[in-house]
């Protein structure tokens, strides 16, 4: 079992970087996290069951917590309601993407990640009520970076992606990375 040691770093530092870990083991597998940041407590169980991850294990030990996570397949909702409000999402933003596959010649080329659907979600809506006059599309994360449901930000300029990331990095948005659309490149990402 793979250890992440998240000493030393605060929210949203830790479950963005367990976030980015989880994506490179199979579902199933299980990380080792260490961190020690106060927050860190609360806000990993929350995350693990908005991502669809499971929490195998919590403990504290002389003041580092210790986490046990077990990769899952993606959230899929508890009851009914989460699972309407889930799957209409989902339905939303692929007909978004396939309207602008048809639609638009100029699509984003910049998409920006986060650690949950939530956290996305919660992003938007904070920016909407700042009145943050930011220019992106919400959309499905592409295979390609994540196979399991997420959205992204997409914007068609590099100044307004960084622009976004950078203003929800500072507002403790658990913000991932920035992937540039480029199939032949599998979506890299940029230097941030």
């Amino acid at each position: 079992m793979k250890t992440v040691d998240t000493r030393g770093l605060f929210c949203p530092l830790p479950l963005t970087i367990v976030s980015k870990e989880l994506k490179n083991i199979d579902v199933g597998e299980k990380l080792k996290v260490l961190a020690d940041d106060k927050a860190f407590k609360k806000d990993v169980s929350i995350w693990a069951f908005e991502t669809g991850n499971k929490l195998v294990e919590f403990k504290e030990e002389n003041g580092v917590y210790i986490a046990v996570i077990e990769r899952g397949k993606g959230f899929k909702g508890e009851s009914i309601w989460d699972k309407i409000k889930f799957v209409s999402l989902g339905v939303k933003l692929h007909v978004k993407k396939h309207l602008l596959d048809i639609f638009f010649t100029k699509k984003p080329k910049y998409l920006i990640t986060f650690v949950s659907v939530a956290e996305g979600l919660r992003a938007d809506k904070w920016i909407q009520e700042n009145k943050k006059n930011f220019k992106y599309t919400m959309l499905p994360v592409p295979k390609e970076i994540y196979p399991h449901c997420g959205l992204v930000f997409g914007t068609k300029n590099k100044e307004e992606a960084l622009k976004i990331f950078n203003t929800l990095k500072d507002a403790n948005f658990a913000v991932e990375d920035i992937h540039v659309v480029d199939k032949k490149k599998n979506y890299p990402k940029l230097e941030v």
